[in-house]
């Protein structure tokens, strides 16, 4: 009898060892698919931000900025020069303000500006550019979003709380002057409003 209950030990041992590292392996794949979203970064998810004030920041002074840029043109070969170009614009705008102080980590920061421009291939359908360095059938996206951090959710993380933005499918204009065009009328807004109090 002994003899026969060795090997179903270790069938069990076995079926029970593989068992816990598929759960293990599911439990991880599960983990990693989930995106762990900060105050500082809003994506397609803006139903889910809280709804701010733009008052909330006249007394911020710690800023992180976040400028991203894209081309997907066929045979475009912008990149770096143009990503550059974006974030010296919105650098030159926002920190002429001297009481801002610009920080490398977001975790550090009061409020965040997140500027997201975009050139793609158009249709044709929409009216043309005011710029003669974009090709005609260029369309130039620019997204541009003020947060501070919202409440703080379950895992400890604190949700975003959207102050202010603006966005256009089309800007009819090049990336960084678009880029520069918004931080300004946003600057412009909080200036009105320093004014008022």
């Amino acid at each position: 009898m002994r003899l026969h209950t060795r090997p179903r030990l270790r069938q069990l041992a076995l079926r029970v060892f593989s068992a816990s590292l598929l759960l293990t392996t599911f439990a991880v794949v599960a983990e990693s698919q989930q995106t762990v979203q900060n105050w500082w970064t809003l994506n397609s998810e803006r139903d889910l931000a809280e709804k701010g004030k733009l008052r909330e920041i006249l007394t911020k002074k710690k800023v992180y900025v976040n400028v991203s840029f894209s081309d997907t043109r066929p045979n475009s070969q912008a990149g770096n020069a143009e990503q550059n170009s974006v974030t010296r614009a919105v650098n030159e705008a926002l920190f002429a303000h001297k009481e801002w102080q610009k920080v490398t980590y977001p975790e550090e920061a009061e409020f965040a500006v997140v500027v997201r421009a975009a050139t793609a291939q158009g249709l044709g359908d929409r009216g043309p550019n005011f710029s003669l360095l974009l090709d005609s059938e260029a369309e130039v996206s620019l997204e541009v979003l003020v947060l501070v951090p919202g409440s703080q959710r379950s895992d400890g993380t604190r949700m975003p709380r959207l102050v202010w933005d603006a966005s256009s499918p089309n800007t009819q204009i090049e990336a960084a002057s678009a880029a520069r065009f918004t931080i300004d009328g946003f600057l412009w807004e909080l200036r009105k409003l320093r004014e008022k109090k």
